[in-house]
């Protein structure tokens, strides 16, 4: 890609100030500018190592490296691969994780310090079913991380490695990543970039201290110092759907910018949409726009609703990959594994049913457990053709063999006719079967076969609950609203539901909810399609329904 600069973007490549807080819209080019000035820093510690080593004999000093922190690996990772220009040979020395993935790096390097070892991972999902000793939960990992910065060792070590660190999202830390950021910094210039009308997490669970005030926090530390990017998106570059979504994130609906985005297009709304046709309906919209040549982003709503979604899409025959779920995901390896360590002989049945148990709850929105769940650990009696296929999968798995077992897991969805997930245990199948290829062929002998295949499904399992594995690239993506940050597409499509939730607000101006729509109608490239199904939208949506063609 070619990238020049504007004026404030260059003035953000060309500062050095302890403390830089960028400040800009959805598209405005805050990421590909933070690539172009980690690599500028980078050249000027390089330059200034250089120079203090002319006459020098001295031993050569450490290779100034860049951390990267955000969310979701996968979005970040989009942006920096597609600006791998414009950091040219400094891109490996950029280290681009998430805050948790970080948090569990060094739980895993240093816990024994502070008593945890050996620790392993228990996804929220689990933590419904099971009650476990030793374990470290999602809402575990960032505590245990700073009970490690608390060691002088890990603290000094962690503030050596890095001369820049840059925070995506910034606007939306919560008060434990503030204080990882800070705690772990040392000398190490920060770079914030952040977006106070994107802040969309903040009357989520567990959001303790995000809001747009978190700016503040930032630039009250020592040297501190924010930069304004200009409101034009380089996503878009008429103008035409930022321009709306800023109007309506205001609620001003019959704002020109509004009615210019529907006039020309680029923004088109549909109401009163029947319920009982929405897979239909959201399967002609986005074969039309496939057949257009355009990559879509389908944006759904909660997890029960978004995984319903994908599983009609699929009976439907629109190829997707479902984004930002990502339990539901390891759930399905995990009962996969299962049943291919239950065919080597490594793993007895219970634990076969145990991890279906976890499957059919992760895509169940809320604290509750589905009963089937309850009757797979045996607190009930299974309905009577499930029991029936649950045997004869546990007589075929062990005449199968490892490699034969995948074929087995593979189908066993469709075989045991569980409620939902299809969409990911397809995908689950798509991560197991190489992996169980790769290690048989290099390993013979089963028992060795099965204990590598562990290993390999565990930094699987890691990584996607920790939002660290990067996600596939796939023509239509299916997401959560909530998981629009950072994406984009040549065209995206809303699904709005009037029995869709969206916070305990019940009044104008719906600041925290107009802010979400704000998010999402920025992410297309093009065109956005908005789609309200039933009669009686949500006041926080209802003006859109005013607008439909």
């Amino acid at each position: 890609m070619t990238y020049t600069p504007g004026d404030e973007q260059r003035e953000v490549i060309d500062a050095d100030d302890p403390v830089l807080v960028v400040c800009g819209g959805a598209g405005t080019g805050k990421t590909t500018t933070a690539a172009a000035a980690v690599r500028a820093h980078l050249e000027r510690v390089d330059r200034g190592q250089a120079a203090r080593a002319v006459g020098h004999r001295r031993a050569r000093p450490p290779v100034a490296r860049a951390l990267f922190l955000s969310f979701s690996r996968s979005s970040v990772a989009q942006i920096l691969d597609r600006t791998a220009v414009v950091l040219g040979p400094y891109q490996p020395r950029v280290e681009t994780t998430t805050f948790h993935a970080f948090a569990w790096r060094l739980i895993n390097r240093w816990g024994p310090v502070i008593g945890l070892t050996g620790p392993e991972m228990l996804s929220d999902t689990e933590a419904k079913l099971f009650r476990s000793d030793g374990v470290i939960r999602y809402q575990d990992m960032l505590p245990r991380a700073l009970d490690l910065c608390a060691v002088p060792a890990v603290r000094e070590h962690l503030r050596a490695r890095w001369s820049i660190i840059v925070s995506d999202e910034f606007q939306d830390t919560d008060d434990q990543q503030f204080e990882l950021l800070t705690t772990i910094r040392g000398q190490a210039r920060l770079l914030l970039l952040g977006d106070p009308n994107q802040c969309i997490y903040s009357t989520l669970p567990g959001a303790k201290g995000v809001g747009p005030e978190r700016l503040d926090a930032a630039l009250a530390l020592p040297g501190a110092r924010r930069i304004d990017l200009p409101d034009v998106s380089h996503r878009d570059p008429s103008n035409i759907l930022p321009a709306a979504a800023a109007a309506i994130r205001r609620r001003q609906f019959e704002h020109e910018a509004v009615t210019s985005a529907l006039d020309t297009g680029r923004l088109h709304i549909r109401a009163g949409l029947p319920a009982d046709r929405e897979a239909d309906i959201v399967a002609e919209v986005v074969q039309r726009l496939r057949e257009e040549g355009n990559i879509v982003g389908l944006f759904s709503h909660h997890i029960d609703a978004t995984t319903g979604l994908s599983d009609q899409l699929t009976q439907r025959g629109i190829d997707h990959e479902i984004i930002g779920l990502p339990e539901c995901l390891t759930a399905a390896l995990d009962a996969q594994h299962a049943m291919v360590r239950f065919a080597g002989g490594a793993a007895d049945w219970t634990l076969v049913q145990q991890r279906l148990a976890v499957f059919v709850t992760s895509s169940v929105r809320g604290n509750q457990v589905p009963q089937l769940a309850w009757m797979l650990l045996g607190h009930g009696t299974l309905p009577a053709t499930l029991d029936r296929h649950l045997a004869e999968l546990r007589e075929a798995l062990p005449a199968a063999g490892v490699t034969g077992a995948v074929a087995h897991a593979a189908g066993a969805h469709a075989g045991l006719c569980l409620p939902r997930g299809e969409r990911h245990w397809q995908r689950a199948t798509q991560l197991l079967r190489p992996t169980v290829t790769r290690i048989v062929r290099r390993h013979a002998e089963p028992a060795d076969a099965l204990k590598r295949l562990d290993a390999a499904i565990g930094e699987q399992r890691t990584g996607l609950l920790t939002h660290a594995t990067s996600e596939p690239t796939a023509p239509v993506q299916l997401m959560g609203l909530y998981q629009t940050k950072g994406r984009e597409a040549d065209a995206t499509v809303v699904v709005l539901r009037s029995n869709d939730f969206y916070g305990c607000e019940r009044d104008e101006p719906f600041e925290t909810g107009s802010r979400l729509l704000y998010v999402v109608l920025t992410r297309a490239r093009h065109k956005t399609v908005v789609l309200l199904f039933g009669d009686d939208p949500k006041p926080l949506v209802a003006p859109l329904a005013k607008l439909a063609a």
